[in-house]
Protein backbone atom coordinates (compact mmCIF):
# COMPACT_ATOMS: atom_id res chain seq x y z
CA UNK A 1 0.00 0.00 0.00
CA UNK A 2 1.55 3.29 -1.16
CA UNK A 3 0.18 6.64 -0.01
CA UNK A 4 0.53 10.07 -1.60
CA UNK A 5 3.51 11.11 0.52
CA UNK A 6 5.60 8.21 -0.87
CA UNK A 7 5.49 6.06 2.26
CA UNK A 8 4.27 2.49 2.05
CA UNK A 9 3.54 -0.64 4.05
CA UNK A 10 4.18 -4.22 2.94
CA UNK A 11 1.47 -6.82 3.60
CA UNK A 12 1.99 -10.56 3.78
CA UNK A 13 -1.05 -11.86 1.88
CA UNK A 14 -0.78 -15.27 3.55
CA UNK A 15 -1.04 -13.97 7.12
CA UNK A 16 -2.11 -10.32 6.87
CA UNK A 17 0.97 -9.21 8.82
CA UNK A 18 2.02 -5.65 7.94
CA UNK A 19 5.51 -4.13 7.83
CA UNK A 20 6.07 -0.40 7.85
CA UNK A 21 5.60 2.38 7.21
CA UNK A 22 8.72 2.64 5.07
CA UNK A 23 10.18 5.39 2.87
CA UNK A 24 9.38 8.29 5.20
CA UNK A 25 11.72 11.23 4.57
CA UNK A 26 12.99 13.35 7.47
CA UNK A 27 15.15 16.44 7.00
CA UNK A 28 17.13 18.05 9.85
CA UNK A 29 19.21 21.19 9.81
CA UNK A 30 22.98 20.62 9.92
CA UNK A 31 25.28 23.32 11.27
CA UNK A 32 28.21 20.91 11.35
CA UNK A 33 31.06 20.21 8.97
CA UNK A 34 32.23 17.33 6.77
CA UNK A 35 33.45 15.44 9.85
CA UNK A 36 30.65 15.92 12.36
CA UNK A 37 26.89 16.34 12.23
CA UNK A 38 25.42 19.08 14.42
CA UNK A 39 21.65 19.41 14.71
CA UNK A 40 19.80 22.62 13.92
CA UNK A 41 15.99 22.77 13.99
CA UNK A 42 13.30 22.66 12.95
CA UNK A 43 12.88 19.16 11.51
CA UNK A 44 10.80 18.78 8.35
CA UNK A 45 9.27 15.50 7.16
CA UNK A 46 7.35 14.06 4.23
CA UNK A 47 4.51 12.57 6.30
CA UNK A 48 1.19 13.96 5.10
CA UNK A 49 2.64 15.82 2.11
CA UNK A 50 0.27 15.53 -0.85
CA UNK A 51 1.61 14.22 -4.13
CA UNK A 52 0.60 12.49 -7.32
CA UNK A 53 0.58 8.71 -7.73
CA UNK A 54 0.85 6.68 -10.91
CA UNK A 55 0.76 2.88 -11.12
CA UNK A 56 2.23 0.69 -13.84
CA UNK A 57 2.81 -2.96 -14.63
CA UNK A 58 5.35 -4.13 -17.15
CA UNK A 59 6.42 -7.73 -17.51
CA UNK A 60 7.02 -9.17 -14.06
CA UNK A 61 7.28 -5.78 -12.32
CA UNK A 62 4.53 -3.69 -10.74
CA UNK A 63 5.45 -0.16 -9.69
CA UNK A 64 3.98 2.95 -8.11
CA UNK A 65 5.54 6.32 -8.93
CA UNK A 66 4.96 9.20 -6.51
CA UNK A 67 6.00 12.81 -7.00
CA UNK A 68 5.67 15.62 -4.46
CA UNK A 69 7.36 18.83 -3.35
CA UNK A 70 9.13 19.01 -0.01
CA UNK A 71 9.46 22.59 1.25
CA UNK A 72 12.79 22.77 3.10
CA UNK A 73 14.41 25.72 4.88
CA UNK A 74 16.80 27.34 2.42
CA UNK A 75 19.68 27.23 4.90
CA UNK A 76 20.74 28.38 8.36
CA UNK A 77 20.08 31.71 10.02
CA UNK A 78 22.99 34.13 10.16
CA UNK A 79 23.75 33.07 13.74
CA UNK A 80 23.82 29.38 12.63
CA UNK A 81 21.78 28.35 15.68
CA UNK A 82 18.65 27.37 13.73
CA UNK A 83 17.29 27.08 10.21
CA UNK A 84 16.01 29.97 8.15
CA UNK A 85 12.23 30.56 8.06
CA UNK A 86 12.47 30.98 4.27
CA UNK A 87 11.91 27.75 2.33
CA UNK A 88 12.80 26.40 -1.10
CA UNK A 89 10.86 23.75 -3.06
CA UNK A 90 12.63 20.41 -3.44
CA UNK A 91 11.00 17.96 -5.85
CA UNK A 92 11.00 14.32 -4.72
CA UNK A 93 10.20 11.42 -7.03
CA UNK A 94 9.85 7.91 -5.63
CA UNK A 95 9.41 4.66 -7.52
CA UNK A 96 8.33 1.73 -5.35
CA UNK A 97 8.40 -1.57 -7.24
CA UNK A 98 7.75 -5.25 -6.62
CA UNK A 99 8.96 -8.05 -8.89
CA UNK A 100 7.06 -11.30 -9.32
CA UNK A 101 8.55 -13.97 -7.07
CA UNK A 102 10.67 -11.49 -5.11
CA UNK A 103 10.30 -11.13 -1.36
CA UNK A 104 11.55 -7.57 -1.23
CA UNK A 105 10.36 -4.11 -2.30
CA UNK A 106 12.75 -1.95 -4.34
CA UNK A 107 12.84 1.82 -3.93
CA UNK A 108 14.41 4.45 -6.17
CA UNK A 109 14.40 8.04 -4.93
CA UNK A 110 15.26 11.14 -6.95
CA UNK A 111 15.66 14.33 -4.93
CA UNK A 112 16.22 17.76 -6.49
CA UNK A 113 17.70 19.56 -3.50
CA UNK A 114 17.77 23.37 -3.39
CA UNK A 115 18.45 23.59 0.35
CA UNK A 116 21.74 24.08 2.18
CA UNK A 117 23.07 22.93 5.54
CA UNK A 118 20.81 19.95 6.12
CA UNK A 119 20.73 16.15 6.45
CA UNK A 120 18.11 14.13 4.60
CA UNK A 121 17.31 10.61 5.83
CA UNK A 122 14.80 7.92 4.93
CA UNK A 123 13.11 6.00 7.77
CA UNK A 124 11.93 2.39 7.76
CA UNK A 125 9.98 0.95 10.69
CA UNK A 126 10.91 -2.54 11.92
CA UNK A 127 7.83 -3.04 14.09
CA UNK A 128 9.86 -4.26 17.04
CA UNK A 129 12.71 -3.36 19.39
CA UNK A 130 16.04 -4.99 20.10
CA UNK A 131 19.20 -4.22 22.04
CA UNK A 132 21.27 -5.38 19.05
CA UNK A 133 21.05 -5.15 15.29
CA UNK A 134 22.85 -6.52 12.23
CA UNK A 135 25.08 -4.45 9.95
CA UNK A 136 26.82 -5.69 6.83
CA UNK A 137 30.59 -5.26 6.47
CA UNK A 138 33.01 -6.27 3.73
CA UNK A 139 33.31 -9.90 4.90
CA UNK A 140 30.88 -10.15 7.82
CA UNK A 141 27.48 -9.45 9.32
CA UNK A 142 28.27 -7.54 12.49
CA UNK A 143 26.18 -7.71 15.68
CA UNK A 144 26.10 -4.17 17.05
CA UNK A 145 24.58 -2.66 20.16
CA UNK A 146 21.56 -0.54 19.33
CA UNK A 147 21.90 1.82 22.27
CA UNK A 148 24.79 4.27 22.26
CA UNK A 149 26.33 5.68 25.41
CA UNK A 150 25.96 9.45 25.71
CA UNK A 151 29.19 9.75 27.66
CA UNK A 152 32.12 11.53 26.10
CA UNK A 153 34.89 9.12 25.24
CA UNK A 154 37.39 11.54 23.68
CA UNK A 155 37.20 14.66 21.56
CA UNK A 156 33.78 13.83 20.11
CA UNK A 157 30.46 12.81 21.64
CA UNK A 158 29.22 9.33 20.59
CA UNK A 159 26.27 9.27 18.18
CA UNK A 160 23.89 6.65 16.82
CA UNK A 161 25.25 6.99 13.28
CA UNK A 162 27.25 3.99 12.05
CA UNK A 163 28.85 2.85 8.82
CA UNK A 164 27.13 0.12 6.83
CA UNK A 165 28.30 -1.83 3.79
CA UNK A 166 25.30 -3.39 2.07
CA UNK A 167 22.59 -4.17 4.61
CA UNK A 168 21.29 -3.30 8.05
CA UNK A 169 18.40 -4.76 9.99
CA UNK A 170 16.86 -6.41 13.01
CA UNK A 171 17.12 -10.17 12.54
CA UNK A 172 13.64 -11.66 12.41
CA UNK A 173 11.90 -8.36 11.60
CA UNK A 174 13.32 -6.32 8.71
CA UNK A 175 16.45 -6.02 6.58
CA UNK A 176 17.23 -2.94 4.49
CA UNK A 177 19.61 -3.22 1.53
CA UNK A 178 21.64 -0.11 0.73
CA UNK A 179 23.09 0.66 -2.71
CA UNK A 180 26.07 2.93 -2.01
CA UNK A 181 24.47 4.47 1.08
CA UNK A 182 27.03 4.15 3.84
CA UNK A 183 25.55 5.83 6.94
CA UNK A 184 22.67 4.56 9.04
CA UNK A 185 21.29 4.76 12.56
CA UNK A 186 19.14 2.33 14.56
CA UNK A 187 16.76 4.62 16.47
CA UNK A 188 14.15 4.12 19.20
CA UNK A 189 15.73 0.87 20.47
CA UNK A 190 15.78 -0.49 16.94
CA UNK A 191 12.19 0.31 16.05
CA UNK A 192 13.35 2.67 13.29
CA UNK A 193 16.19 2.28 10.79
CA UNK A 194 17.33 5.64 9.44
CA UNK A 195 19.42 5.68 6.25
CA UNK A 196 21.28 8.90 5.44
CA UNK A 197 20.73 9.98 1.86
CA UNK A 198 22.76 13.20 1.94
CA UNK A 199 24.53 15.55 4.33
CA UNK A 200 24.89 19.03 2.87
CA UNK A 201 27.40 21.31 4.61
CA UNK A 202 29.55 24.28 3.67
CA UNK A 203 32.69 23.70 5.75
CA UNK A 204 35.43 21.11 5.88
CA UNK A 205 35.88 21.82 9.60
CA UNK A 206 34.46 24.20 12.16
CA UNK A 207 35.73 24.82 15.67
CA UNK A 208 32.44 25.90 17.26
CA UNK A 209 30.47 22.65 17.38
CA UNK A 210 29.04 21.50 20.73
CA UNK A 211 29.51 17.83 19.73
CA UNK A 212 33.30 18.07 19.34
CA UNK A 213 36.24 19.80 20.95
CA UNK A 214 38.00 22.04 18.44
CA UNK A 215 38.72 21.48 14.78
CA UNK A 216 38.98 18.12 13.00
CA UNK A 217 40.77 19.59 9.99
CA UNK A 218 41.43 22.85 8.12
CA UNK A 219 38.75 25.54 8.40
CA UNK A 220 38.03 25.63 4.66
CA UNK A 221 34.79 26.49 2.95
CA UNK A 222 33.34 23.69 0.80
CA UNK A 223 30.46 25.20 -1.20
CA UNK A 224 30.08 22.21 -3.53
CA UNK A 225 29.52 19.97 -0.48
CA UNK A 226 26.07 21.56 -0.22
CA UNK A 227 25.08 18.99 -2.88
CA UNK A 228 22.73 21.31 -4.73
CA UNK A 229 20.92 19.60 -7.61
CA UNK A 230 19.31 16.30 -8.52
CA UNK A 231 20.57 12.99 -7.13
CA UNK A 232 19.35 9.40 -7.24
CA UNK A 233 19.28 6.90 -4.36
CA UNK A 234 18.40 3.19 -4.27
CA UNK A 235 17.56 0.82 -1.45
CA UNK A 236 15.30 -2.14 -0.79
CA UNK A 237 13.31 -3.43 2.17
CA UNK A 238 12.98 -7.12 3.02
CA UNK A 239 10.34 -7.89 5.67
CA UNK A 240 11.14 -11.21 7.30
CA UNK A 241 7.64 -12.62 6.96
CA UNK A 242 6.96 -16.29 7.59
CA UNK A 243 10.16 -16.95 9.47
CA UNK A 244 12.41 -15.78 6.62
CA UNK A 245 16.00 -16.30 7.73
CA UNK A 246 18.69 -13.64 7.68
CA UNK A 247 20.48 -15.68 4.99
CA UNK A 248 17.44 -15.56 2.70
CA UNK A 249 16.95 -11.85 3.38
CA UNK A 250 20.60 -11.21 2.55
CA UNK A 251 20.14 -13.17 -0.69
CA UNK A 252 17.29 -10.84 -1.64
CA UNK A 253 19.56 -7.86 -0.96
CA UNK A 254 22.36 -9.39 -3.05
CA UNK A 255 20.01 -9.95 -5.99
CA UNK A 256 18.92 -6.31 -5.69
CA UNK A 257 22.50 -4.99 -5.62
CA UNK A 258 23.89 -7.39 -8.24
CA UNK A 259 21.07 -8.62 -10.46
CA UNK A 260 21.71 -11.57 -12.75
CA UNK A 261 22.97 -10.84 -16.25
CA UNK A 262 21.11 -12.47 -19.11
CA UNK A 263 23.18 -13.28 -22.20
CA UNK A 264 22.43 -15.11 -25.44
CA UNK A 265 24.26 -18.37 -26.02
CA UNK A 266 23.42 -21.52 -27.97
CA UNK A 267 19.76 -21.41 -27.03
CA UNK A 268 20.02 -23.78 -24.08
CA UNK A 269 18.88 -22.27 -20.77
CA UNK A 270 21.51 -22.62 -18.08
CA UNK A 271 22.86 -20.83 -15.02
CA UNK A 272 26.57 -20.08 -14.89
CA UNK A 273 26.79 -20.48 -11.11
CA UNK A 274 24.20 -21.44 -8.50
CA UNK A 275 24.53 -21.29 -4.70
CA UNK A 276 22.16 -22.64 -2.04
CA UNK A 277 19.70 -19.83 -1.28
CA UNK A 278 19.28 -20.85 2.35
CA UNK A 279 23.02 -21.02 3.09
CA UNK A 280 24.55 -18.12 5.02
CA UNK A 281 27.70 -18.39 2.88
CA UNK A 282 28.08 -15.22 0.81
CA UNK A 283 29.63 -14.79 -2.63
CA UNK A 284 32.30 -12.07 -2.64
CA UNK A 285 34.06 -12.49 -6.00
CA UNK A 286 33.65 -14.49 -9.20
CA UNK A 287 35.97 -13.72 -12.09
CA UNK A 288 38.40 -15.22 -14.57
CA UNK A 289 41.67 -16.47 -13.12
CA UNK A 290 45.04 -17.72 -14.32
CA UNK A 291 45.40 -20.57 -16.81
CA UNK A 292 41.69 -20.70 -17.61
CA UNK A 293 40.55 -21.04 -14.02
CA UNK A 294 37.72 -19.21 -12.25
CA UNK A 295 38.42 -17.31 -9.04
CA UNK A 296 35.69 -17.98 -6.48
CA UNK A 297 35.70 -16.12 -3.16
CA UNK A 298 33.14 -16.76 -0.42
CA UNK A 299 32.91 -15.94 3.27
CA UNK A 300 31.07 -17.09 6.38
CA UNK A 301 29.54 -13.84 7.67
CA UNK A 302 28.77 -14.77 11.27
CA UNK A 303 30.48 -16.67 14.05
CA UNK A 304 29.33 -20.10 12.96
CA UNK A 305 30.46 -22.76 10.50
CA UNK A 306 28.58 -22.60 7.19
CA UNK A 307 28.50 -24.65 4.04
CA UNK A 308 26.91 -24.60 0.60
CA UNK A 309 26.85 -26.44 -2.68
CA UNK A 310 28.21 -24.37 -5.57
CA UNK A 311 27.25 -25.66 -8.99
CA UNK A 312 28.57 -24.29 -12.29
CA UNK A 313 27.18 -24.67 -15.80
CA UNK A 314 29.91 -27.28 -16.45
CA UNK A 315 31.19 -29.91 -14.01
CA UNK A 316 34.13 -28.96 -11.80
CA UNK A 317 37.31 -30.81 -12.77
CA UNK A 318 39.69 -29.46 -10.13
CA UNK A 319 39.79 -26.90 -7.33
CA UNK A 320 42.66 -25.38 -5.37
CA UNK A 321 42.54 -23.25 -2.23
CA UNK A 322 44.59 -20.01 -2.24
CA UNK A 323 44.85 -17.00 0.03
CA UNK A 324 43.61 -13.48 -0.71
CA UNK A 325 46.62 -12.92 -2.96
CA UNK A 326 45.23 -15.63 -5.24
CA UNK A 327 48.63 -17.19 -5.77
CA UNK A 328 50.48 -13.94 -6.50
CA UNK A 329 52.91 -14.04 -3.59
CA UNK A 330 54.45 -10.72 -4.57
CA UNK A 331 51.31 -8.89 -3.49
CA UNK A 332 51.15 -7.30 -0.04
CA UNK A 333 53.88 -6.65 2.49
CA UNK A 334 53.19 -9.43 4.99
CA UNK A 335 56.68 -10.91 4.71
CA UNK A 336 55.10 -14.36 4.81
CA UNK A 337 55.41 -17.03 2.16
CA UNK A 338 52.00 -18.49 3.02
CA UNK A 339 48.92 -16.85 4.49
CA UNK A 340 46.30 -19.13 6.01
CA UNK A 341 43.91 -20.58 3.44
CA UNK A 342 40.53 -22.20 3.83
CA UNK A 343 40.18 -25.95 3.47
CA UNK A 344 39.71 -26.89 -0.21
CA UNK A 345 36.12 -27.78 -1.15
CA UNK A 346 35.06 -31.30 -1.99
CA UNK A 347 33.96 -32.11 -5.53
CA UNK A 348 30.69 -34.04 -5.33
CA UNK A 349 28.80 -34.91 -8.50
CA UNK A 350 30.58 -32.20 -10.47
CA UNK A 351 29.71 -29.49 -7.93
CA UNK A 352 31.67 -27.97 -5.07
CA UNK A 353 30.80 -28.51 -1.42
CA UNK A 354 32.26 -25.43 0.28
CA UNK A 355 32.58 -25.49 4.08
CA UNK A 356 34.01 -22.49 5.93
CA UNK A 357 34.85 -21.99 9.59
CA UNK A 358 33.25 -19.13 11.56
CA UNK A 359 34.20 -15.72 10.07
CA UNK A 360 36.42 -17.42 7.49
CA UNK A 361 37.14 -16.20 3.95
CA UNK A 362 37.73 -18.83 1.28
CA UNK A 363 39.34 -18.14 -2.10
CA UNK A 364 39.53 -20.93 -4.66
CA UNK A 365 40.85 -21.50 -8.18
CA UNK A 366 38.22 -23.59 -9.95
CA UNK A 367 38.84 -25.51 -13.19
CA UNK A 368 35.79 -26.62 -15.16
CA UNK A 369 35.61 -29.69 -17.38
Amino acid sequence: EVVADGSFVVIDRATGVRSGPHNVLVDDGDRGDEYTYSYAGPTVGSTGVGGTRRTSARGDRAAVAVEYVLALPEGLRDDRLARSPATVPCVVRAEISLDAGARRVDVRLTVDSRARDHRLRVLCETGTRSLTHIAGAAFAWLDRDTRVSGRWGGVEQPTAERCGHDLVGLDGALVVGMDGLREYAALHDGRTIAITLVRAVGWLSRGDLPERRGHAGPALGTPTAQCIGERDYRYCVVPQFGGMSLALAAREVREFLSPARIVTGDGTARTFVAIDRASPLQLSALRSGPEGSIVLRMFAPRGETAESEVRFASPVRDVRSVDLREGETGLGNTGLDVIRTAAPPEIVGGALRVRLAPDEIGTFHVMLA
